[in-house]
């Protein structure tokens, strides 16, 4: 059976559809009237779920990589530099990321960044991988050349596509990110363990069973919440 027909088997419907759910999640607290920071938004994603250009006052998008400069789904964007942004103050109602944390090489200076632009009482949305998952172990122990060499097939991406960013991983704990978000200023910490579609082994039909076979073990209790592959994030200044 082609992974297709098993993806179909297995993940039909919005029950398994992690992105469309993070999404979801932020767009709860959103309004017309926010002020939006997506926080490493490199280029465009070309996905009306992840998009939310006007849907808000603004969007603006930071990243270190001048990709973002041309990302047309943004109302205006910024580069970082020397871990800074070049924004004000109390300015934004929202922050989010899409699989950023992994890749940010200072944790506290990248929070307390974060924290310096949002108003009091905004919040910073996130998802990130587990670092006690069998992907993100994977990665944290083999070589960039390695992530160059596989990523985009297991991610079934096509052919030019953005190429992996180094990762570091501190802070891609539960209790990695709830000492870092601390130190950083935020009051109020919201962790939830997602385990979703095993996307990555989509490149051949038995492994895409065994993740599912993963995916089912531990979606089936809390006790194994901190093997699950993602962590969704909710912080508040």
């Amino acid at each position: 059976m082609s992974v297709d027909s098993l993806h179909r088997r297995f993940y039909a419907g919005e029950k398994y559809d992690g992105t469309k759910q993070f999404y979801d999640w932020i767009r709860q607290s959103s309004s017309p009237a926010s002020r939006m920071l997506n926080l490493g938004a490199g280029p465009a994603t070309l996905s009306p779920v992840r998009t939310f250009k006007g849907e808000v006052a603004e969007i603006v998008g930071a990243d270190v990589d001048a990709s973002v400069m041309e990302n047309n789904e943004l109302d205006r964007a910024v580069m970082i530099e020397g871990g800074r942004l070049p924004l004000e103050d109390n300015s934004f109602d929202i922050a989010y990321s899409d699989y950023v944390l992994e890749h940010v090489e200072h944790p506290e200076m990248f929070l307390a960044e974060l924290c310096r632009v949002l108003k009091p009482g905004a919040s910073y949305f996130f998802r990130t991988p587990n670092i006690y998952h069998y992907v993100a172990m994977i990665s944290a122990a083999t070589p960039q050349w390695f992530h160059h060499k596989i990523a985009n097939r297991a991610r079934s991406n096509s052919e030019g596509s953005q190429e992996p960013w180094p990762t570091f991983y501190r802070m891609n704990s539960r209790g990695a990110l709830t000492r870092a978000s601390r130190n950083a200023g935020f009051t109020s910490v919201d962790l939830r363990m997602v385990e979703m579609e095993p996307s990555y082994l989509r490149f051949n039909s038995a492994a895409f069973l065994i993740g599912t076979a993963y995916e089912r073990a531990v979606n089936s209790s809390e006790i194994f919440a901190g093997a699950r592959s993602n962590i969704f994030g909710r912080l508040m200044k």
